[in-house]
């Protein structure tokens, strides 16, 4: 649904890692072809895209490619909507699903930097519309960025627009924060964390989320289209939705969710590239500072995680790793689309793919086609050999693994 993880963790091989001999686990980056050829990368994801679509009627997608804050390529495909026969093109506007939990997380830490919002105070010092639980410790910002705050995620987020617009996130809220262990002791992926995360931009700045993102991150970044589905109408010009299953594409509803801030945005390809040249010039957009870039690099830099082993979180990214190099990145699924953001910062990079088909896997497929010519792993991994001698001890984690928020 709206806030889907990027993926699971896959705990059996993390156990299996267990076994083997320590490695490292990131070597220095090398750089075997350039990635700022816009033929080579259209070589590279096209036959991946349209092989895809034909294969499992996927109806449209877009795809962009950025390096430094230059779009390298945009390719757009099939339909935006299909029966109308609207071509997908750079006007198409598609929803972002759970990457507007990054698109917070940076609102938030603008406010951090203007010292409206601290990361490790009381969360409470700063909200005056609906209270934290403080059931099982304090709640700081830094919690709701990194998925740690351990909120339960509670049914019922979604809404139908025909009886009304979204209601006010702190009013939606209320009765709905549930704390079930120790704010901080592990991550627990949290649609109510970075909704209250919202709140506590409005509630510092004075201003809807929305309006403190137009003034201060979609206008400076000449983000025109970005908005959030919140009413009737805010759906105007946006991609239809399309269910994809065994090579058929239904037409279906668009998703609404109380909780706008970490489900509703919705761009163009074009806008989100911007937001990409963002990051990827640590926080500016243009000749115009728009987050510090200590903060910027706080958000992609590894702030909490289950293991150190295995992927975690930054602040509002997930950090996870691709032929040993690491990056920030954040995917989305809502009713009729998937989507992907993904940074590499070490090689200056990133890209954007969204497609119809909620929960397909081709955002992936793109993924690791674009990691296997651009940055191949320069110490290409065997796969581990079970450890004779660790079998007795690992034997209590054999078994199936069921996915799990919390």
């Amino acid at each position: 649904m709206g806030t889907n993880m990027i993926r699971t963790l896959r705990l059996p091989l993390t156990v299996a890692l267990l076994a083997c001999a320590t490695r490292n686990a990131v070597p220095p980056p090398v750089h075997s072809v350039d990635d700022a050829d816009p033929e080579l990368i259209a070589r590279i994801v096209d036959p991946v895209i349209r092989r895809a679509m034909a294969e499992d009627g996927i109806p449209g997608a877009a795809f962009i490619f950025v390096k430094d804050d230059r779009v390298i390529l945009a390719h757009h495909y099939g339909f935006a909507d299909r029966e109308r026969g609207q071509l997908a093109d750079e006007r198409t506007v598609w929803p972002l699903a759970s990457i507007s939990k990054v698109f917070t997380a940076t609102a938030a830490l603008q406010l951090v930097d203007r010292g409206a919002l601290t990361l490790y105070g009381d969360i409470n010092s700063y909200l005056v519309r609906v209270a934290a639980p403080a059931t099982h410790g304090t709640i700081t910002l830094a919690n709701l960025l990194s998925h740690t705050a351990a909120l339960d995620e509670l049914p019922g987020r979604q809404f139908d627009p025909a009886k009304g617009h979204a209601p006010e996130t702190a009013e939606f809220l209320r009765g709905r924060l549930i704390s079930y262990r120790a704010p901080g002791a592990s991550t627990a992926y949290s649609t109510y964390g970075i909704a209250l995360a919202a709140v506590a931009v409005e509630d510092a700045a004075g201003l809807p989320l929305e309006e403190f993102l137009r003034r201060h991150v979609f206008e400076p970044c000449g983000m025109a289209s970005a908005r959030f589905m919140r009413r009737t109408g805010d759906d105007e010009g946006v991609a239809t939705p399309y269910a994809v299953q065994n090579g058929a594409a239904q037409r279906i509803p668009h998703e609404w969710y109380a909780t706008p801030a970490a489900s509703s945005l919705v761009a163009t390809s074009s806008d989100v590239a911007r937001f990409i040249g963002l990051h990827l010039r640590d926080g500016r957009c243009g000749d115009r500072r728009i987050l510090s870039e200590q903060l910027i690099q706080a958000m992609r830099t590894q702030q909490a995680t289950v293991h150190p082993w295995v992927p975690g979180w930054g602040y509002g990214f997930q950090i996870d790793g691709e032929n040993s190099r690491w990056t920030a990145e954040h995917g989305g699924d809502i009713g009729g689309f998937s989507a992907l953001l993904t940074l590499v910062p070490k090689e200056g990079t990133g890209f954007f793919i969204v497609h119809h088909g909620e929960g397909h896997g081709l955002r992936f497929r793109v993924k690791q086609a674009l990691f296997d010519a651009l940055y191949p792993d320069p110490e290409p991994r065997p796969a581990p050999v079970p450890a004779p001698a660790s079998a007795a001890a690992l034997r209590e984690y054999a078994g199936r693994y069921r996915s799990s928020l919390s």
